[in-house]
């Protein structure tokens, strides 16, 4: 089945303004695929109504978040780009966590935004657990998003086949996985458990907040994704992500989304083969700008045998965020406080504090519904997202919630539906 020119042009107008995805000629194929697939997976009948059907929707619905699930089709694989993995493993993290040591928080915050189905954060979680020798001391973080729902799934599960390990030492394949039959490789459960999988498009705006968990990172990889969305998207995306950032922290695009016109005013610094950006710190802190040759990669014999040096890196201070006023943003406050430092019993606490002072705050119920879910606690987290949807559903979509970083009703609605749904 092929889609007429007119159908096409109006097609891509559409899901530039409304997705942030950019479809030249080139991508023309990719766009009819994923749209004839979306079209028969709805119940509209016809690429043209199915495109006037969307027109009606808001953004933030789950028809638009289906489509885009068919249209970003993502391939990767674990430890992809030995480069940055380097640069990661024997500098940054390092870095970050003999700051964090310092100030005696043992709190890390890693984000990989775009994460496909899941071998970017776990390749994330099988450096720091070789890193932090003392790890469960540690409050650690690591948050995966992405806006198709089934390749969220697929991470979920952590089964993985050969070909997701083309750039992976045999010795990290033989400790963290479990052969399942077959091809078949089953992730170590415990590393399992140290990412928490999300759905999230990062050409809404519903980021950084407290919220979604997105906000106070130190660490965001967010490659081979930009390059799909339209300029203007690119643009306002790199902004948001430069608000989640900590002062020091670092940004991971792929090289040929790199752009000092774009990450302005990140700081790009230069590795062995890698380019990272980093939030400029205080100005009393050096910037780290001069590194190393290439060091081992985590696979060989002597990569971590010995505790790499600390570098002197800037010290964190609180990501950018609105004045806290209401119950509300306070609970929210607290339980991003609380988290970070792995108090999560207080976390729980603050978030019930607020919902007894405020029972119809979408946003608190929100929270607790998700920390719920991380917990492995699923029926009590759905019946808190089954609030949140209650209690949005008959508010005007557009109308901004007290207490949670500017998110509109409609878009924290879909985001909580997105919850349901994926759960």
């Amino acid at each position: 089945m092929r889609l007429s020119p007119e159908v096409c042009h109006q097609a891509r107008a559409l899901i530039a303004s409304r997705l942030g995805l950019d479809f030249p000629e080139s991508r023309q194929a990719d766009l009819e695929r994923g749209l004839i697939r979306a079209c028969r997976a709805s119940s509209v009948l016809g690429p043209e109504a199915y495109l006037a059907w969307l027109a009606a929707l808001p953004d933030e619905s789950l028809e638009w978040r289906r489509l885009a699930s068919h249209l970003t089709v993502g391939e990767t694989y674990f430890f992809r780009d030995r480069a940055l993995f380097e640069a990661l493993e024997h500098q940054v993290l390092p870095s970050l966590m003999a700051t964090r040591r310092a100030e005696g928080t043992r709190r890390l915050r890693l984000w990989s935004a775009g994460c496909a189905t899941g071998e970017e954060p776990y390749s994330l979680g099988i450096l720091v657990d070789r890193l932090i020798p003392d790890g469960p001391d540690w409050a650690l973080t690591i948050l995966a998003t992405d806006i198709n729902a089934e390749a969220l799934e697929k991470a979920r599960r952590g089964c993985y086949r050969e070909w997701s390990f083309r750039e992976t030492p045999q010795g990290i394949r033989d400790r963290y996985f479990h052969r399942r039959g077959g091809e078949t490789f089953e992730l170590d459960a415990r590393i399992r458990r140290m990412v928490t999988f999300a759905p999230l498009n990062l050409a809404e705006d519903g980021y950084p907040s407290v919220v979604t968990n997105t906000s106070a990172m130190d660490l965001i990889l967010c490659r081979n994704v930009l390059m799909y969305f339209t300029r203007e998207a690119q643009r306002q995306t790199a902004v948001r992500l430069r608000r989640g950032l900590v002062t020091g922290g670092w940004l991971v695009v792929s090289p040929s989304e790199a752009s000092a016109e774009l990450f302005s005013p990140l700081v790009p610094v230069n590795f062995p083969g890698a380019i990272l950006y980093q939030k400029e710190p205080a100005s009393d802190a050096p910037l780290l700008t001069d590194f190393p040759a290439r060091l081992p990669f985590v696979g060989t014999s002597d990569g971590l045998d010995t505790p790499p040096s600390p570098l002197t890196v800037p010290s964190e201070e609180r990501a950018e965020s609105e004045e806290v006023e209401s119950p509300p943003a306070l609970a929210a406050d607290l339980d991003r406080v609380c988290q970070e430092r792995g108090e999560m019993p207080a976390a729980m606490e603050a978030l019930r504090r607020a919902i007894y002072l405020a029972p119809d705050s979408a946003p608190a119920q929100f929270l607790l519904g998700s920390l719920l879910l991380r917990q492995g606690k699923r029926k009590q987290g759905q019946r808190s997202m089954e609030t949140v949807v209650s209690l949005l559903s008959p508010v005007p979509r557009d109308e901004p919630l007290a207490g949670s970083d500017g998110l509109t009703a409609g878009r924290l609605l879909e985001t909580a539906r997105a919850y349901l749904e994926a759960s």
